[in-house]
């Protein structure tokens, strides 16, 4: 299962870098196009927008790393959680049982005195 997740989290980083290369290079051409039908004067603005293109462009790819990286995280933390949870009612299974039927208790008698308002 956390080869499956894993394999989407890297998925989904790989197009989202992809989409962000895309972008950078349709902007580079797009800028240089229309640099070319401007003066020379426009080197200058034409220059900055390449910079800005670029940290945008940065910005996305480490934003996706960092995104992947954290998505690996919460995968992690939920295995362990998943696996705490079950050695717990392994160990103490009626308890377990008691402790869940109260909590849904519970919480059909906060729902149903929110839904009678």
């Amino acid at each position: 299962m956390e080869n499956n997740i894993d394999s989407k989290i890297n998925a989904t980083r790989d197009g989202v870098t992809q989409i962000g290369k895309d972008l950078r290079s349709d902007a580079h051409a797009t800028i240089d196009k229309v640099a070319d039908k401007i003066p020379p004067a426009t080197d200058r603005a034409a220059a900055a927008a390449h910079t800005g293109v670029d940290k945008v462009a940065d910005t996305v790819e480490s934003t996706s790393d960092r995104l992947a990286a954290r998505s690996k995280q919460v995968a992690e933390s939920y295995t362990k959680l998943a696996e705490s949870g079950r050695s717990h009612v392994r160990a103490s299974p009626a308890i377990s049982v008691l402790i869940a039927a109260a909590a849904g208790y519970g919480l059909s008698k906060l729902l149903s005195s929110r839904s009678t308002k």
